[in-house]
């Protein structure tokens, strides 16, 4: 977790190469996960992008890991492999193994679940070959804490990234500034930019945020930064 608490432009390839260098895993892919709890936009490491896109085009839906068929398992569990849903033998008599993970020499494969609130925002996955098909109980324990400190910090980012590509540069700025309790004075001269433009930027964080004063404006950003 320390070493992940700096990460900001690569947080996603950071995960997977700490997990890499803490814990061995090779083959790894940290997915984000939609409201329909559909798993999308996978980062990757170590993993060839003729797999991946092998994966998305043909055997997605025969995954039993996706989040949306575990709704009722991760609230309790957010360390999942796919021998925790069924036996050896019947994993080796699935289709999902028999086309997907034998082609490529996969034997199991290890979800760490990754939640905010109720709701799955991410998931971290690596395979294991047959000679290694489980994780000890000690690694196990140790996902199970990554995975809520994981799915904190990747909610931030995403509702970070939604903030970005809502307001301009310079709403953010002025923003910011105002939620410190700044003037419109104060924040021009800070900005090098005119009382009347602040007023403008102003108005517009009103409209998108649906509020008619600061004090609002200030509530409904906080409110949601911690919804």
């Amino acid at each position: 977790m320390d070493d992940l608490s700096t990460s900001d432009n690569n947080f996603r390839k950071d995960v997977l190469l700490a997990l890499e260098r803490f814990f061995g895993y090779e083959q790894m892919n940290f997915w984000l996960c939609d409201e329909k709890d559909k798993l999308y936009n996978p980062v990757t490491l170590n993993t060839d992008e003729s797999i991946t896109n092998d994966y998305l085009n043909n055997y997605m839906e025969m995954d039993k890991l996706m989040p949306h068929k575990l709704k009722n398992m991760i609230p309790q569990k957010r360390i999942i492999s796919l021998l925790d849903l069924q036996s050896k033998r019947e994993l080796e008599n699935s289709d999902f193994y028999n086309c997907f993970m034998k082609k490529y020499g996969f034997y199991n494969n290890v979800g760490i679940f990754l939640v905010s609130g109720t709701k799955v925002v991410g998931l971290v996955d690596f395979v294991t070959e047959k000679k290694d098909t489980t994780i000890t109980q000690e690694e196990a324990m140790c996902l199970e804490i990554l995975s809520r400190y994981l799915g904190q910090r990747l909610d931030e980012k995403i509702q970070d990234k939604k903030e970005i590509d809502f307001l301009t540069e310079r709403e953010m700025e002025v923003l910011k500034l105002a939620q410190q309790g700044l003037s419109n004075k104060e924040i021009a001269k800070l900005l090098f930019i005119s009382v009347n433009t602040v007023k403008k930027h102003v108005q517009s964080l009103y409209k998108k945020y649906e509020v008619n004063n600061r004090t609002s404006l200030c509530f409904k950003v906080n409110k949601q930064k911690t919804s």
